[in-house]
């Protein structure tokens, strides 16, 4: 399990790497957050079968966890209003992160 799991994170780094390529967004610069939220993807797709964002809870209802499979249905919308999705894993390329004084 834990080669699958491996597998898994390297299957979801690479999903986040190639969607920001053509996305109009990038990675969230802390690169230890993406780290945990690419971890978390990756337990989901062994749990449940698919990357669904661990930010939302599953509903059990196929169509509507659809919605929530990275990069979820919400996180479009989430940027344009915030600036960062609701896991804080893609940002606007305008993003600046708060200040940790």
């Amino acid at each position: 399990m834990d080669d699958e799991l491996v597998q898994l994170e390297s299957d979801a780094r690479k999903l986040v790497d190639d969607y920001v390529v053509t996305a109009p967004y990038k990675l969230n610069p802390d690169s230890n957050h993406v780290g945990k939220i690419v971890k978390s993807l990756a337990k989901r797709k062994l749990k449940n079968g698919f990357f669904y964002c661990p930010c939302r809870m599953l509903s059990d209802d196929k169509e509507t966890d659809a919605k929530i499979i990275c990069p979820c249905e919400y996180h479009q919308e989430e940027i344009e209003k915030d600036g960062v999705c609701c896991c804080d894993l893609f940002v606007s390329p305008d993003y600046k992160p708060a200040s940790t004084v």
